[in-house]
């Protein structure tokens, strides 16, 4: 391994908590920059639900403003990230997520997520081409204060 795929996969292991980081904040502009301006979002609910696509930054800003908007409690712990494919300004790879939210706070909902994302390397920075988000397993219980 190249230092610069070192480099390289620190920053892209970096881009995905950021984008963590600013769902917590409820920055969904800021997470809309992590995406290149064609990105594609994908979401699944469960592994062999239907597959929802989101095309182009705008369209990607305004669904997280509806999912993390109303919210009044966002919490996210990223877990293991793996790159599967590495081509210099290309890469490949699969992270884990516990994704916390609460709309009421009588009610939190944890989501067990894996994200399946396509990279790609523009005038020196890592964005995400094509995310797909796997809701796998979805957990509420009573808030506590």
């Amino acid at each position: 391994m190249t230092m610069q795929e070192m480099q390289d996969r620190m920053e892209i292991r970096e881009l995905t908590d950021i984008f963590a980081n600013l769902a917590d904040v409820k920055d969904v502009e800021g997470q809309g920059r992590l995406f290149l301006e064609d990105g594609v979002l994908e979401f699944q609910m469960g592994t062999e639900g239907q597959v929802n696509e989101i095309r182009g930054r705008q369209a990607i800003v305004e669904a997280f403003r509806n999912t993390v908007g109303p919210a009044k409690l966002v919490y996210h712990i990223n877990g293991q990230q793996t790159l599967t494919a590495y081509a210099g300004d290309e890469a490949e790879g699969t992270a884990y997520c516990e994704a916390t939210l609460s709309n009421d706070m009588v009610t939190v909902t944890t989501n067990y997520v894996r994200y399946t994302d396509h990279y790609a390397k523009v005038n020196g920075k890592w964005y995400l081409k094509k995310r797909r988000t796997v809701f796998i397993y979805a957990e509420s219980r009573p808030a506590q204060t």
